[in-house]
């Protein structure tokens, strides 16, 4: 596969061999050991085989994560982290301990998720300065509904 010059879209171009598109050269990823410099396989096509593999190996993947988190440094690394963030959001700190604490002593009731439903939720806090003021929601709904990320199904 080698490069070309597409007249009809007046820029340099290259034939994907997966869904052999005629596509623009900036719709490769590039790649220093191709004669043109770029993957002979689309950005699309590409994202697709990567989620597709990504969805087979979940299991070993998760198997690795576990055994990689017994690990003394791995452990080391995330007490750290976790150290750094607590020093560095002490508020947030304060109002999950708050929490935890009222959740435990049973003057908060821990709820379902109040958009779908699932018994598996947790809180979310508006305003950290009124710890036992939160929403419960599951993690999906936690993430997208009030943190904008996109979680895949």
């Amino acid at each position: 596969m080698t490069s070309s010059f597409d007249a009809s879209i007046g820029v340099p171009s290259k034939e994907c061999f997966k869904c052999r598109k005629t596509l623009p050269l900036v719709e490769f990823y590039a790649h220093p050991m191709m004669a043109d410099g770029r993957l002979n396989k689309c950005c699309e096509c590409t994202k697709k085989d990567v989620r597709e593999q990504y969805r087979k190996s979940k299991p070993a993947r998760a198997a690795y994560e576990r055994e990689r988190f017994k690990r003394p440094e791995r452990k080391k690394a995330v007490s750290g982290y976790q150290r750094t963030m607590r020093e560095k959001n002490p508020e947030k700190t304060r109002a999950r301990q708050a929490l935890q604490r009222a959740v435990l002593a049973g003057r908060v009731i821990k709820s379902p998720c109040i958009l779908c439903g699932d018994v598996n939720s947790q809180a979310h806090h508006d305003d950290y300065l009124k710890p036992l003021d939160v929403e419960w929601l599951c993690f999906r709904c936690h993430r997208e509904h009030r943190h904008g990320q996109a979680i895949a199904r």
